[in-house]
């Protein structure tokens, strides 16, 4: 058993801080009949540290007292054991539910400035279509189609890989030379190019690039995929590819 003052010593908790949560229904040590003093056991500490961990989640006081009662009402732990690995279970999986949160909203804003860096504009549509996804349900993903081993090699929408931030040059290029006729200059730099980083973004593997062009072309009539791989672009780089196939730019400077 401890006392306020070392709990909140072995803690880092205030005496303050101890106290209001409390006052807030919190947390209810014993008190001593004698003196009133407030004694905290093994299940005020428990408590203590799932009130920490919501709160560094940025869960507010009543939020987190809403939480503390659901979990009271639905767990009847046989010993102490199972009450902290019930507990820390519960709390792994708003750990887990907060992190897809923030990988969503991290995925987002590097799309975003993605997007500004592949066309050269601010487009207020696709901001707003950026707010509307975060509004929505997750749906099906990359993981859903790719095993882990090709998940590894496929550099998109990874901030951390040059090769994303690349592609995305490359992209406003394509857009700004996707009304050249294939027969031209600009076309067969930009084929070239593309050549060239296909091959180093998937290192070699053809059936993998193949894969991935399936998995972002879009449905008729459906939105792109990838930002900016509408129908008409991967149509354009289609075509510019097979007007300058591999083999014919082998010569090429």
């Amino acid at each position: 058993m401890y006392t306020v003052g070392q709990l909140s010593k072995h803690t880092g908790v205030s005496i303050r801080t101890l106290h209001y949560y409390e006052k807030l229904g919190l947390l209810q040590p014993t008190r001593n009949e004698n003196n009133q003093y407030r004694t905290y056991g093994e299940k005020d500490i428990l408590r203590l540290q799932q009130i920490i961990i919501l709160k560094k989640m940025h869960f507010k006081l009543n939020e987190i007292g809403v939480f503390l009662e659901q979990d009271a009402a639905h767990s009847a732990p046989e010993n102490i054991i199972s009450l902290w690995n019930n507990t820390l279970e519960q709390q792994l999986a708003v750990v887990k539910e907060q992190q897809e949160k923030l990988s969503k909203v991290e995925h987002l804003l590097f799309s975003t400035i993605y997007a500004i860096r592949a066309s050269g504009t601010i487009s207020l549509d696709e901001m707003l279509g950026f707010i509307r996804e975060l509004e929505q349900p997750p749906g099906s993903s990359r993981r859903d189609v790719f095993t882990p081993e090709e998940m590894e090699s496929l550099p998109l929408n990874d901030q951390n890989n040059p090769l994303t931030m690349e592609w995305a040059d490359i992209l406003r290029d394509i857009h700004t030379c996707k009304m050249e006729s294939a027969d031209s200059e600009a076309s067969r730099l930009l084929a070239l190019r593309i050549y060239d980083y296909a091959e180093r973004a998937f290192q070699g593997n053809v059936a993998l690039a193949q894969k991935y062009w399936d998995y972002i072309a879009p449905e008729d009539d459906q939105p792109a995929r990838v930002y900016g791989m509408t129908t008409e672009t991967m149509r354009y780089i289609e075509t510019i590819l097979d007007r300058w196939a591999i083999q014919d730019l082998g010569d090429q400077p």
